[in-house]
């Protein structure tokens, strides 16, 4: 029993300490080293071991606080709050010193999501202006405009019938067996007669209207495939029965909606376009200064 307690209390420990360096080991590994200053005019609220606590970061984590109290707030909230915040601090450190993030596959993907949303948040800040959002819908109108007549192929992979977590496991196999065949270049119409299940009513080889692929696929994959350009290969689409995996053989577009119709989908798309930018530019900043050597066998 006491056993089982100590593999609890360190779980405990090793999911706060991920926390805490997903969260905070961002501040450390993105900041700009400050020389050791009057903490007043450096703009911190305290030090620990060299490494600054910022304001700003205590006035959330004391909001954060007060939100969970009804009761006024104390002086005894206030060191609450950069209680935890030094005790945080000092998990990230003591993180950092004993090479967590070198062996520790999951905290390393915990920082490089951290560092992520780091740049994604700086990104956020740029304001989408109504000329850029113009010239955003005359460069892809033709990617809003759902097929007016869709030319579809697919994989159907059956769900098993009892559920079971053996079952679970076959049905995830044949899902990845079709998604490396396709990857290594089989063509979908051979991979869909050896790994794929029969599923009726079968698809008619031809264009047809969106009205009439709704028949066959419902109206949330037809939906999904209608804005794909031709050539496209879905990952598995999850229905009642099972997945699809859908290939657009040939598409016919259709309308393109008004501009002010398309207005919240233009600007949640260019955000994204403009977040994905932003994210390749940094990554490929952090490669230029980087010293990256490969061995004679890795892929070049």
């Amino acid at each position: 029993m006491s056993e089982q307690i100590d593999n609890r209390e360190t779980w405990a420990n090793r999911a706060l300490l991920m926390g805490a360096l997903a969260g905070l080991l961002i501040a450390a590994l993105a900041a700009v080293p400050r020389p050791d200053t009057d903490l007043t005019s450096d703009g911190a609220i305290a030090r620990v071991n060299h490494q600054h606590i910022d304001r700003t970061a205590f006035a959330s984590a004391y909001q954060a606080l007060l939100a969970d109290k009804n009761k006024a707030p104390t002086a005894a909230d206030r060191k609450m709050a950069l209680d935890r915040l030094i005790e945080e601090e000092l998990l990230v450190q003591r993180g950092l010193e004993i090479g967590l993030l070198d062996g520790d596959a999951a905290v390393r993907k915990a920082v490089a999501s951290a560092v992520i949303q780091f740049v994604l948040a700086q990104n956020s800040n740029q304001p989408i202006s109504e000329d850029d959002l113009r010239a955003y819908y005359q460069e892809n109108s033709a990617r809003f405009s759902p097929a007016a007549r869709l030319h579809i192929n697919r994989i159907f992979i059956r769900r098993s019938a009892d559920g079971a977590r053996q079952s679970e496991s076959d049905d995830a196999r044949r899902l990845e067996a079709v998604r490396q065949a396709l990857r290594a270049g089989t063509p979908f119409a051979e991979v869909a007669a050896q790994l794929g299940d029969r599923l009726l009513p079968q698809l008619p080889q031809v264009l047809l209207p969106r009205a009439k692929m709704i028949d066959y696929l419902g109206p949330e994959l037809t939906d999904a495939v209608a804005v794909l350009p031709q050539g496209s290969i879905t990952d598995a689409l999850v229905t009642d029965q099972g997945w699809q995996f859908l290939q657009i053989i040939a598409n016919q577009p259709g309308q393109t909606p008004d501009f002010e119709t398309m207005r919240p989908q233009l600007t949640q798309a260019l955000s994204r376009s403009r977040d994905d930018q932003a994210l390749r530019d940094y990554i490929n900043w952090l490669r230029a200064r980087a010293d990256i050597d490969l061995a004679a066998d890795a892929p070049q």
